[in-house]
């Protein structure tokens, strides 16, 4: 039997909530799947209880990974390197240093996934922290690293939503094959 973890223990509470008190509860005639903006509603679980976001991936244990990228992240409002080719399926640890002295982040998604959650923080201010799995926040000076595996061929875009970064342009993109 899986494990729960926190950021499933979390989304199962906020789907209680949002239908018990918000749009989509008893009488209601909205549809469940377009109830909220965040990155939540683009990640769905797969038969084993996994995060899956359809067409992106879903993280992976890091003892699977075919190989790892060294990415840095730049005050400068940028990624080293910017641009990635992945093989679609994949398995990929990505090790994040923040070499700068502001906080920076690294997410994984999907471009409509990455406006909507730039939406959000825009909204939130500072201070938010992320616990998805696909979510590395960096302080100044760490190193951290998520492990992913890549889905369908196509775009996946790694993005920084710190107040400001994502509109000053950090992000990059990985080019899956």
């Amino acid at each position: 039997m899986r494990r729960l973890t926190r950021p499933m223990v979390a989304m199962a509470a906020a789907v209680l909530v949002l239908t018990a008190c918000g749009p989509g509860g008893p009488g209601s005639t909205a549809d469940p799947a377009t109830i909220g903006s965040d990155n939540h509603r683009a990640m769905d679980e797969d038969e084993h209880g996994d995060m899956v976001m359809p067409g992106v991936g879903e993280p992976a244990d890091a003892a699977d990974a075919d190989r790892t990228i060294d990415l840095t992240t730049l005050d400068t409002m940028a990624y080293d390197p910017a641009t990635i080719t992945v093989e679609a399926g994949e398995t990929i640890t990505f090790s994040v240093t923040n070499t700068g002295e502001a906080v920076h982040e690294f997410i994984l998604g999907d471009q409509a996934m990455q406006d909507e959650h730039a939406e959000e923080m825009a909204d939130m201010g500072s201070g938010m922290v992320h616990d998805e799995p696909n979510t590395l926040t960096l302080p100044p000076g760490e190193t951290k690293e998520l492990t992913w595996r890549f889905g369908d061929a196509g775009t996946v875009i790694y993005a920084c939503h710190q107040p400001g970064h994502y509109q000053a342009g950090m992000r990059g993109e990985i080019t899956v094959g």
